[in-house]
């Protein structure tokens, strides 16, 4: 079974407290935006900063490409 790829659409953002950030997060990879920009975080990497928007969707792919790979 193939499972979807993770699109930027697809994730809910929640506010981080500080009226500036908010964060999604999916199966331990979170994903906080500020300002039209946006961080990607896992625990062991890799990690991306500062991507436009039109370069989320490619990262989580190629991070949950990784996690079905391992």
């Amino acid at each position: 079974m193939t499972e979807k790829p993770w699109r930027l659409a697809d994730l809910e953002f929640e506010p981080m407290g500080d009226d500036l950030r908010e964060k999604a997060t999916i199966n331990g990879v979170e994903i906080v935006r500020e300002d039209g920009r946006y961080w990607i975080r896992t625990e062991n990497g890799p990690h991306y900063d500062n991507l436009a928007e039109d370069g989320v969707d490619a990262a989580l792919n190629y991070l949950f490409g990784q996690k079905r790979g391992s």
